[in-house]
């Protein structure tokens, strides 16, 4: 049992060697594969009932809020970091578009899953299979590291802390199995490195110089969003 708490943990922290790359030309595949291959390795009754043993010992009488918070915590420190005069990797249209595009990506991924599978959760509630709350918290981590983990290196590692504690209190709480999260997590990490890789192509086809398409993101103190502009 022991032995499978430890890697998970170490699962969790496979991202953590991206931090201080630079960015990379193709998609960086291994972490998500890595953290699919285990989850999938762990979808088993063995890990489910070690799981449970534990929650009954240590955790039967837990329960918090905090992970509803910490799952976007990643990505409003990526737009206040911004916002503060940090340098950034991408623009702020850039930004938005990647984000965008990466959010579409992973809820997709896990709402299709979840409904696809209807795998029950500890608790006996339905859809746990994978943990949105995961895929949330690493798909910001991720694009977090991207836009700061070169320069400020401990940026990155916060995300990541944080992305990780929202996958254990996911746990604690008896929402989500370890397979949930370590897939939720695996989900959100290739959501932004396909977003990365495939929004400049995107932008180059639909925003070039001749096209009559324009793309203005809009920022404010009380929402986020883009407007979409096209000229006849």
């Amino acid at each position: 049992m022991k032995f499978k708490i430890a890697i998970l943990f170490l699962c969790l922290a496979i991202p953590l060697k991206n931090i201080a790359q630079k960015p990379a030309k193709k998609i960086r595949w291994k972490a998500p594969v890595a953290l699919g291959l285990t989850s999938l390795l762990l979808y088993n009754s063995s890990s489910k009932d070690a799981q449970s043993t534990i929650y009954r010992n240590n955790f039967s009488s837990f329960s918090t809020k905090l992970d509803d918070i910490l799952q976007y915590t990643p990505t409003i420190l990526n737009v206040g970091l911004a916002a503060s005069g940090l340098k950034t990797k991408n623009t702020r249209a850039d930004r938005l578009g990647i984000f965008v595009l990466g959010t579409g990506i992973y809820v997709v991924a896990t709402q299709g899953l979840k409904y696809a599978i209807n795998e029950t959760r500890p608790n006996g509630a339905e859809r746990s299979f994978p943990s949105g709350h995961a895929a949330t918290a690493f798909f910001g981590a991720t694009l977090l590291a991207k836009e700061y983990g070169e320069n400020y290196p401990w940026i990155a590692v916060g995300g990541y802390t944080i992305a990780g504690t929202t996958a254990v209190l996911r746990m604690a709480n008896n929402q989500h199995w370890a397979s949930d999260v370590l897939m939720g997590a695996g989900i959100g990490i290739v959501s932004a490195e396909i977003a990365s890789y495939l929004y400049p192509k995107i932008k180059s086809k639909l925003f070039n110089s001749k096209s009559a398409w324009n793309f203005e993101p809009q920022i404010a103190p009380n929402y986020y969003v883009a407007r979409l502009n096209y000229s006849f």
